[in-house]
């Protein structure tokens, strides 16, 4: 069994300004990370060492609530500083970790132009429905026979609702694009968690951040760290199979 952890980074906002200053972005980012069961605790530990290294209190939402947070008193850096240290550790720990990392960018700004895109719920959908087919496409390239169980932070109810409504007709209808997604492969149905206490969660906050401030800052520090954990075919090519971009 595994579990796959999605989140996401950007606003899925189809305001006409788009900048993040103004609360919108021009990209809409989800990612998502696929560990083994069995792997669960090793890659738990990685980041609550990570969390004691820096912090009197490690139950908390890791980057969401980064500025907010005490460090310790021992450290003899500035506050920036450490915020940059506890950021390469974690991307260490995701790196390190034994587990593949999916992601899906969409250009909301082109979509909407081109008509693929109308409204503000399609946003969601789309990447949601791209995000299922990358890890579907890896399930049957390379043979990964583990099911999957999925995990989304949980949000407000009319939001869970959507989610949990388009993963069911996934499951239920067996659309062509993706097709062999059934219950069987993957879980019957979402699960929805407290990020605070989901640290797979939190790693995938971290890589849609990662990807995000990649295309949206031009900023690829942490993309580039991370490429080697999208799963790519024999020759190397990931685009269209682990990482979608629209």
């Amino acid at each position: 069994m595994s579990i796959l952890y999605i989140d996401e980074s950007g606003t899925d906002s189809l305001k006409k300004r788009t900048d993040p200053e103004n609360g919108n972005s021009n990209f809409f980012v989800m990612a998502g990370v696929l560990i083994e069961s069995t792997e669960l605790e090793n890659a738990f530990e990685l980041y609550e060492e990570v969390k004691r290294k820096y912090f009197k209190n490690t139950i908390f939402e890791l980057k969401s609530s980064l500025k907010k947070l005490n460090f310790k008193d021992d450290f003899k850096v500035s506050n920036s500083e450490l915020k940059l240290m506890v950021k390469d550790d974690v991307y260490n720990v995701i790196c390190n970790a034994n587990c593949f990392t999916f992601g899906v960018q969409l250009n909301k700004v082109s979509l909407l132009e081109n008509g693929k895109i109308k409204s503000k719920n399609e946003i969601y959908s789309l990447a949601f429905e791209q995000l299922l087919l990358a890890v579907q496409n890896f399930k049957k390239t390379t043979h990964y026979e583990q099911p999957i169980i999925v995990m989304l932070d949980s949000r407000e109810k009319k939001h869970n609702e959507r989610m949990y409504t388009l993963y069911r007709k996934a499951i239920e209808n067996h659309r062509t694009n993706l097709k062999g997604f059934d219950g069987n492969e993957f879980s019957p149905t979402l699960n929805f968690v407290d990020s605070t206490f989901t640290f797979g969660v939190q790693l995938a906050d971290f890589v849609a951040g990662a990807l995000w401030r990649g295309v949206e800052q031009n900023d690829k520090t942490y993309s580039k760290k991370l490429k080697e954990k999208f799963p790519t075919t024999d020759s190397g090519k990931f685009i269209g199979y682990s990482y979608n971009h629209m």
